[in-house]
């Protein structure tokens, strides 16, 4: 069903398992304020409702789960207000999942099934999931390097798969397919299209029967240590990036993107 009215999410919950639908998909499931907004709603509904267990996010279509921050969105708004950014109105963005600031993280387990291109806050998204399963054609990238913005949020990779993979992703901005990513360890499960919402059902089934306190304190313990040792690094790579989001490079990308062409960078 919409959310508040609104069908660009859709929220569903069905023998205690949440499924949380990105529904843009002529967008490529891409974040605009409303957006945000809306999944900040849904994740604290799944996280104060005592009769949900566990959570499925996904999307809508066969192409993208999500690319993140709408970027027609950003140049339109931009064109209209030079001060304008998402990261400014909306902080908790570059913290935790997209839409799920760090202080309002949900303590239940969460699974991914990315149904096809996810990359900057798309791939955001998977990264601080719990559990990742991807279609054949999905394929992961964090792209703010060819769009002049910053991904301070990507820290944990750091912790999640090898560095070289990391630097790859973060560096050229290119997208990585599921199956390598399944071959270093950061997926779960690589399945036909058709099988991947059922797959991942299955495993939140499996996680929802078992024994609730178990769950919980399993969840906890690898969220806080994870965070004990990622939170400085948040906080440093938040004071590297500042000046990236602050940069004429920063307008130019979105600019570039919405307007169809190269973008020119100055550096600055």
């Amino acid at each position: 069903m919409p959310l508040s009215g609104k069908d660009i999410l859709l929220y569903e919950k069905k023998d205690h398992i949440v499924t949380i639908t990105l529904n843009r998909p002529e967008r490529m499931n891409s974040f605009t304020l409303e957006l945000f907004d809306l999944c900040n709603e849904a994740w604290s509904r799944f996280r104060d409702d005592d009769d949900a267990r566990v959570a499925i996010i996904t999307a809508a279509g066969d192409r993208a789960f999500s690319t993140g921050m709408d970027l027609k969105e950003q140049a339109e708004r931009v064109a209209k207000d030079p001060s304008y950014d998402i990261v400014k109105l909306r902080p908790g963005v570059l913290d935790g999942l997209e839409g799920m600031p760090r202080g309002n993280r949900v303590h239940k387990p969460v699974i991914a099934a990315i149904n096809g291109i996810a990359t900057a806050g798309g791939f955001q998204i998977t990264m601080q999931s719990d559990i990742r399963v991807a279609c054949n054609e999905a394929k992961f990238g964090v792209s703010e390097v060819r769009v002049g913005r910053g991904a301070p949020w990507a820290v944990p990779l750091l912790f999640q798969m090898p560095q070289p993979i990391a630097a790859e992703i973060l560096m050229t901005g290119d997208l990585i397919p599921a199956q390598r990513l399944y071959e270093v360890g950061w997926i779960n499960k690589v399945v036909p299209r058709d099988q991947l919402i059922p797959t991942a059902i299955k495993i939140a089934e499996m996680i929802r029967d078992n024994a609730p306190l178990s769950v919980k304190a399993a969840k906890a313990m690898l969220t806080k240590v994870s965070d004990m040792v990622v939170q400085n690094g948040l906080e440093m790579a938040k004071l590297i990036y500042a000046p990236v989001y602050a940069s004429e490079d920063a307008i130019e990308g979105p600019r570039s993107f919405a307007e169809k062409r190269r973008p020119v960078w100055k550096g600055k």
